[in-house]
């Protein structure tokens, strides 16, 4: 009992005194970490409440940012189109490139050498 609320003590602590980038110790990016607490919790993209790996689908991300054709890509030099890969469609899982609480990684560049601008 005394270590339950020691924990929420210290939650409570952690989530007032974050930064927009580690909420409950947490790292976020910082336009996701503005809507923890209102929209977002774990569940959002976890589907459970204490999460201990990543989401095992996209449909959390779907429910914000809508399927991959519908995902603008910018324009860029090499006129690649992520979320519509000549390889893979559109297949893939988005945490396959995209991490909320560490770096992303662009598996384009496992073969090509591509510069992704605004990559989060």
């Amino acid at each position: 009992m005394k270590k339950s609320l020691l924990l929420g003590i210290l939650l409570s602590l952690t989530a007032a005194y974050a930064t927009s980038a580690d909420v409950n110790g947490m790292p976020f990016k910082d336009h996701h970490a503005k809507l923890v607490g209102t929209m977002m919790k774990c569940d959002t993209c976890h589907g459970v409440a204490v999460p201990t790996e990543r989401p095992a689908t996209s449909d959390g991300c779907i429910a914000c940012h809508g399927t991959m054709d519908q995902i603008p890509t910018k324009p860029n030099k090499f006129d690649k189109k992520p979320h519509a890969s000549a390889h893979y469609g559109a297949t893939l899982d988005c945490s396959t490139c995209h991490s909320e609480h560490k770096a992303s990684r662009a598996l384009c560049n496992d073969c090509h050498v591509v510069k992704w601008s605004n990559f989060k």
